[in-house]
């Protein structure tokens, strides 16, 4: 952080590449915006090296200095003329600060050859629908009982809306 007028200002997020010894705190951040979260995909996404991280600050570069801890990630794969993030998430005290749309457009420049971004959200989540919305996602699938199994125990499955946005 460094001091502005009015107080200390915030870093701006940066992006990086997940790495191994980022997972404990990913587990973290993915447990707190999931209600049913899938730990196995996102260990196979960071051995994959299909994960991104943000984080507050600039990224060390050696020296000593220690990496600023991740705030939040993103899950992703390329598949045809489309890149389909699997799950993003932003830890809660670090929301609406543009680590997620951030996260998004690092994404999207892994692959200009790719002509959309494809991600899932929850149809009951009025926030994220807004938040994609803002970025130019479109609805254009609704998916009835896309999350959870009506075979387990626990609650109904909840339905799911499928969003696209043209890449450029």
């Amino acid at each position: 952080m460094s001091d502005g007028p009015d107080g200390p200002v915030p870093a701006a997020p940066t992006v990086r590449a997940a790495r191994d010894d980022d997972r404990s705190r990913l587990l973290a951040i993915q447990a707190a915006a999931f209600p049913d979260p899938q730990r196995t995909l996102l260990r196979s996404a960071v051995r994959a090296r299909l994960a991104l991280v943000a984080v507050d600050g600039p990224v060390a570069s050696g020296g000593g200095v220690a990496a600023p801890d991740p705030v939040g990630y993103a899950l992703f794969t390329a598949d045809g003329d489309s890149v389909y993030v699997a799950e993003l998430a932003v830890s809660p005290g670090h929301r609406r600060r543009g680590h997620g749309a951030r996260l998004l457009a690092a994404v999207a420049a892994r692959y200009p050859d790719r002509e959309q971004l494809r991600l899932t959200t929850r149809a009951d989540n009025e926030a994220a629908r807004s938040f994609y919305a803002s970025l130019g996602f479109r609805e254009v699938e609704e998916l009835p009982g896309y999350y959870g199994d009506e075979d387990a125990d626990g609650p109904d499955p909840a339905d799911g809306v499928l969003l696209v946005r043209d890449l450029e």
